[in-house]
């Protein structure tokens, strides 16, 4: 199993330039929580090399959702969630309900998902940002 730090650059690396799959696997790798449970890694982290060696590494986001509901792979409630935030962010036919799954993160997490709904438009979160509240 590759180091923490490999396997996020590996998955950083590897979804560079794909606006959805770049926010799921930041917000999955900003988080810092999945990618040190070896049941998740080694379950759901797929690694390879290209042809020139390099090494390259993908989020099986349908295995992870599954692996998750059936009590595979677990985390706290606010883990499990993290997860199926990006995971929708990745894969259209993960759908999530944003009622059920913000409700138990702190505003720090909060941050890192509204930036991951923004990248994964395309779009820099720290522009343009208006808050009709402030």
């Amino acid at each position: 199993m590759p180091r923490r730090y490999d396997l996020a650059e590996q998955l950083i690396n590897h979804a560079q330039g794909l606006h959805a799959a770049s926010a799921a696997v930041e917000r999955l790798c900003a988080h810092r929580i999945w990618l040190g449970k070896p049941a998740f890694v080694s379950r759901c982290a797929i690694t390879a090399a290209h042809a020139s060696s390099e090494p390259y590494a993908y989020i099986d986001w349908s295995d992870a959702i599954t692996a998750l509901d059936a009590g595979h792979i677990a985390g706290s409630g606010s883990e499990n969630n993290i997860l199926r935030i990006a995971a929708s962010l990745r894969d259209p036919d993960i759908p999530v309900q944003l009622a059920c799954v913000l409700g138990n993160l702190d505003p720090a997490n909060i941050d890192l998902v509204t930036a991951a709904i923004f990248r994964a438009n395309g779009s820099d979160p720290g522009r343009g940002q208006h808050h009709p509240f402030s």
